[in-house]
C-alpha cells in the first residue's frame, strides 16, 4: 500500500510540475495578446481623434499645404511666457495684432477660434537690462524674444515659424511683434508670387 501511494505522490507531484510552466506560459501568452489588442486600440483612438481634430488631410504638395491665403481668418492665442515663474510679456498678442494692422498683413483677426482657418500661438519674454548693460554700455533698453507658430486649423500643417530676439529693443515688445508681422506678410507675398 505504501508503494502504492508513493507512486500515487510522485504522479501529482509531476503533475504539478508540468503544469505551473504551462500555467505561466499560458499567462504571458494571455498577457502578450491583451498588450496587443490594447495597442491596436490606442492606434484606432489616436487615428480617430486625429480625423477628429482635423477635418482635411494636407495637400500632398508642401508647398501648397503651407500656403497662408490671403484675407483668411487667424485667430491668435494667449501667447504664454517663455518662463512661467516670471510673466514679463502678458499681452503680446495685443501686441501681435496691432503689428498685423500696421504691417498691413492681409489677415483677418478674429476673435472666436471657431470661425479662424488659422491659428497663431507662441512665447514671449522680456527683460530688463542687467547692471553691466547699464554700467558699461549706458544702455536701458529692454532684451525681449518672441517666438509664433501659424497652424491650419482645417489640416494641422505648420505653416509658417518665425522667432524674434532683440538684444535692445527700443520699443520693447512692439519691436518684437513688429519684426514677426513684417516676415509673416513678406512669407504671404512671396508664395503668391510663386503661385
Amino acid at each position: 500500500m505504501s508503494s502504492l501511494q508513493n507512486t500515487a505522490k510522485t504522479r501529482n507531484r509531476n503533475k504539478a510540475l508540468f503544469t505551473a510552466p504551462a500555467l505561466a506560459l499560458a499567462c504571458i501568452i494571455l498577457a502578450v495578446a491583451a498588450t496587443a489588442q490594447s495597442n491596436n486600440n490606442s492606434t484606432r483612438d489616436q487615428n480617430s481623434i486625429q480625423t477628429s481634430i482635423y477635418p482635411e488631410k494636407p495637400p500632398a504638395d508642401p508647398f501648397v499645404a503651407r500656403m497662408i491665403p490671403r484675407n483668411s481668418k487667424v485667430y491668435i492665442a494667449p501667447i504664454r511666457p517663455e518662463d512661467p515663474n516670471k510673466p514679463q510679456a502678458e499681452g503680446f498678442e495685443s501686441y501681435l495684432a496691432a503689428a498685423l494692422r500696421k504691417k498691413n498683413v492681409p489677415l483677418l483677426i478674429v476673435a472666436d477660434r471657431s470661425q479662424a482657418d488659422f491659428i497663431i500661438e507662441g512665447t514671449a519674454d522680456q527683460k530688463g537690462p542687467g547692471w553691466a548693460k547699464k554700467l558699461i554700455l549706458a544702455d536701458f533698453r529692454k532684451s525681449t524674444s518672441a517666438s509664433i507658430t501659424v497652424t491650419n486649423l482645417r489640416t494641422g500643417v505648420v505653416a509658417y515659424a518665425d522667432s524674434s530676439d532683440r538684444s535692445s529693443a527700443n520699443r520693447g515688445l512692439r519691436s518684437s511683434a513688429e519684426k514677426l508681422a513684417k516676415y509673416l506678410k513678406k512669407k504671404m507675398d512671396d508664395d503668391e508670387k510663386k503661385r
